[in-house]
């Protein structure tokens, strides 16, 4: 099909066309096409004011309880926790002050090791954790292709477990933790304040 040849639509695609567009409604404001063929758009400029506004209703807003996941963070948006303490944290430049090693231990095993692990923790006043999952096992011979690589168990519901009561109450943030400390197969865990 050539670049000058017409596209021929038959009665029934025009009208049905026509039906599918038929509450469509233009779009009000959006610019003028300039002479390249963009669309030229106007964006409306904030003032001092409606930013100061706009912080103000941000900041008077309670903090969440919910422990801050930081493989989805924004540094310096999470209540409790600055930028610097966030950025640390992902990086694991800090001093781990507690491990618990979950490998080889049954769902329910390591649900009791963990809130016992993270509560005493949190009456020592310790803040800075290291939690080792594991990463999950390779495919064993024999296996169902495709299934190449399985995530742990442990790995997938740990952090689950960090969200829900009693542990939600006691924990700021969680993340990955960094190669040299497990990688994937471990969280850095960081406590409130006691």
């Amino acid at each position: 099909m050539s670049k000058n040849s017409k596209i021929r639509v038959s009665k029934a695609e025009k009208l049905l066309f026509e039906r599918v567009l038929s509450d469509v409604k233009p779009i009000e404001n959006i610019g003028h096409v300039t002479s390249s063929g963009e669309l030229a758009v106007k964006i409306p400029q904030r003032t001092k004011n409606t930013a100061r506004k706009n912080m103000s209703s941000q900041t008077k807003s309670k903090p969440s309880q919910k422990p801050l996941f930081l493989n989805n963070f924004l540094p310096g948006r999470a209540p409790g926790l600055d930028r610097s303490s966030a950025i640390k944290l992902a990086k694991g430049k800090f001093t781990i002050q507690g491990k618990l090693d979950l490998h080889g231990m049954t769902q329910r095993q390591a649900h009791a090791a963990l809130i016992s692990f993270i509560q005493t923790a949190f009456n020592d006043r310790k803040r800075n954790l290291l939690v080792i999952t594991g990463k999950g096992r390779p495919k064993a011979e024999g296996e169902v292709a495709g299934y190449e690589k399985r995530e742990g168990i442990l790995k997938s519901i740990v952090p689950k477990w960090l969200d829900e009561p009693p542990l939600r109450g006691l924990v700021l943030a969680v993340t990955t933790s960094q190669r040299g400390d497990g990688g994937a197969g471990a969280l850095y865990v960081l406590l409130r304040k006691n």
